[in-house]
């Protein structure tokens, strides 16, 4: 299968550019740009209503990312970065937990528990991200990890590390910003505590629209330290004074809303749904394949393909100026198709890499 045209004519990058760099920030497709320019404008103009045009596409958001990784509405909180749904959770562990995290693990996920060890002893300890469930032991309290790495696109062993959980007695935490719609995660939901995804990358949001996915046998263990009017039971039932009555599910965990990024997603969401379900997705690994062929290297295990080369910058700065936008990250030229390339625009890639002498023997 290839991606539809129809597809691609949904996205508008600029003349000439092959735009590879959705692990960067993702291309929104003219719905969601279209929803953006009507939600500016009637707050330009001020005859939004704010609870149905803006507030409200949350909850519509909150489903259809349930959609995508298999799990209920009611198990997905709505947060605006990936820190907010790390840091509820970190905030809530005993003095004296372990927690075991990736060598050269993301700072949203890294950070929050830094700052509870040095808060009150939380131990933080390190392992090779490969095998991350062979360090798991009877003293591990939690596993938090990027379950794709966006510094190499390598994707850990999620099954093992829930099972190495499991055995031992410690939770998981993963963080799926980079592997969410690519990397399917539903088949080991049921062994996942929390599961975060920020949207702004190949989920195609506006930055700060966030997912926080919270098991229900937590729900009442894990006190919702970062509760607002949001939260309250019945949604928009009480905007002044107490009692604390909280709503009964995940969305306890919700941070208030900035509008008009939640606005713009619904559209892309409901996009990604639809492809998911037609196979479109699925699809974009094809061209992910195919440029790790060309390069030489290992097929991916994510939509992210990454190449070693002797000085990222100057790699990345130079295929900009070829017309084929990338990152670097971590020693390498980080490149991230979506729904919006073209195999041809694979190959120019390939051609652009090959004729610029950038690449040495991959890691």
């Amino acid at each position: 299968m290839t991606i539809p045209t129809s597809v691609r004519d949904l996205f508008s990058p600029a003349p000439g550019l092959a735009y590879l760099d959705a692990a960067t920030y993702g291309l929104p497709p003219k719905p969601t740009v279209d929803a953006l320019d009507r939600a500016l404008r009637r707050w330009q103009n001020g005859t939004a209503d704010w609870v149905n045009e803006w507030d409200r596409e949350g909850e519509t958001c909150r489903a259809l990312f349930a959609t995508l990784i298999g799990a209920r509405a009611n198990e997905i909180a709505l947060i605006p970065t990936v820190s907010v749904g790390v840091g509820i959770i970190a905030a809530n562990l005993p003095a004296g937990s372990q927690v075991l995290i990736p060598e050269g693990e993301f700072p949203s996920v890294l950070y929050p528990f830094l700052v509870a060890d040095q808060d009150r002893g939380i131990t933080v300890r390190e392992a090779p991200f490969a095998t991350l469930h062979e360090a798991v032991t009877a003293e591990t309290t939690l596993v938090a990890f990027s379950l794709t790495q966006s510094q190499s696109g390598r994707t850990a062993p999620l099954a093992e590390i829930c099972a190495a959980a499991k055995q031992h007695g410690a939770k998981v935490l993963v963080d799926a910003t980079h592997a969410i719609p690519f990397v399917p995660v539903a088949d080991q939901l049921a062994n996942i505590d929390y599961l975060i995804c920020h949207g702004y990358k190949h989920l195609l949001c506006p930055r700060g629209v966030g997912f926080f996915y919270v098991k229900p046998e937590h729900w009442e263990r894990l006190p919702p330290i970062l509760a607002n009017w949001r939260v309250a039971a019945p949604l928009y039932g009480n905007a002044y004074g107490g009692p604390f009555v909280h709503r009964a599910d995940a969305s306890r965990y919700d941070v208030s809303l900035a509008w008009h990024a939640w606005a713009g997603a619904r559209p892309s969401l409901e996009l990604l749904v639809q492809w998911q379900r037609e196979g479109v997705i699925a699809t974009v690994l094809d061209l992910s394949a195919q440029l790790a062929e060309g390069l030489g290297l290992e097929a991916p295990s994510s939509s992210i393909v990454c190449l070693k080369v002797p000085d990222a910058d100057a790699a990345e700065a130079a295929l900009t100026a070829a017309g084929v936008k990338c990152a670097a990250r971590g020693g390498n030229v980080r490149f991230s198709p979506h729904v919006y390339n073209t195999p041809a625009e694979i190959d120019r890639a390939i051609g652009a890499i090959s004729s610029l002498s950038l690449a040495t023997a991959a890691d």
